[in-house]
């Protein structure tokens, strides 16, 4: 499975993400990690690659070795990202333009290609994947062969059942015992308010709980007007109905619950960031750190 596009990579190298949650002190002085680039002071050379500002060519060890290299340097920033991905069976859904992607494959994408945005600054990343059949926690961790630890886990992932019920996440408020910023992927779709549930918990922990939500076109704009089959993967029920009778109602639920979750999470000024998996994975990325980075 490719879960880095270099196209995406490329074209992302620009980003820089410090939490604007960070920012504003939630984890000043707690947790220490690197942003490298050009910083104040020495920390490494490393080969020359394409996108790398010229300036930062060391040019008299260039004569000295005919190969291009860059001084990186470092500075502090107060970062670790948790991610906590939802693998219940409804991440399952594909697309309908696009069959062969499905949330699950765009969400482990979009991780990746953050965690190498994250890897380039020099902070720290975890991973936590949930539902109620499997829980995996891949620990803080940061540089390359970290970030090889972690495609390998996205890559043998499989979503199924459905997110976990309270007596099942008892035992992982451990991992966010550390300071840390928390980003929440999921498509949100919630039995009652579970998934909500455990960003408030967080958020009361004081834990800034940034979320993305994953859907697709079709569950925004309810495109069908025949006979259509609606299945719930995580119950494996299906129901039949009439797509253009049930079209006005789909939609008013669809937007109620958007307002709803939206509002929930403006109530602890974390701004829901919502993404149709068709959408290009790089807007995709850019969208969510300038949503949520102090830096421009």
């Amino acid at each position: 499975m490719q879960l880095l596009d270099p196209q995406v990579l490329a074209s992302s190298r620009d980003l820089v993400w410090f939490s604007r949650h960070s920012a504003q002190s939630m984890l000043l002085g707690l947790q220490r990690g690197q942003l490298r680039g050009a910083g104040i002071e020495f920390q490494q050379y490393r080969s020359y690659q394409a996108g790398d500002p010229i300036r930062h060519i060391d040019w008299k060890l260039f004569a000295r070795s005919d190969r291009y290299f860059v001084r990186e340097a470092e500075r502090e920033t107060q970062m670790h990202v948790c991610i906590v991905l939802d693998t219940s069976a409804s991440m399952t859904q594909a697309s309908f333009t696009a069959p062969k992607l499905n949330k699950l494959h765009y969400a482990k994408c979009w991780i990746a290609t953050l965690c190498w945005l994250l890897n380039l600054q020099g902070d720290s990343f975890s991973l936590l994947t949930l539902c109620d059949q499997n829980t995996q926690y891949l620990p803080e961790g940061r540089g390359q062969p970290h970030h090889r630890r972690l495609a390998r886990t996205l890559e043998q992932l499989e979503a199924r059942g459905h997110w976990p019920k309270k007596r099942q996440l008892t035992n992982i408020w451990k991992y966010f015992e550390q300071p840390c910023q928390v980003i929440l992927v999921s498509d949100f779709f919630e039995t009652e308010s579970e998934i909500s549930d455990f960003a408030t918990h967080l958020l009361a922990g004081k834990r800034p709980c940034l979320p993305l939500q994953l859907l697709i076109e079709a569950e925004q704009t309810f495109p069908f007007d025949k006979a259509l089959k609606v299945r719930n993967p995580e119950v494996g029920r299906s129901l039949e109905v009439n797509a253009k009778q049930q079209r006005k109602a789909y939609l008013q639920a669809f937007c109620s619950a958007q307002q709803k979750l939206t509002a929930h999470f403006n109530a602890h000024e974390c701004t829901l960031t919502s993404i149709a998996i068709e959408q290009p994975l790089q807007h995709a990325l850019r969208n969510f750190i300038h949503t949520h980075s102090g830096v421009s």
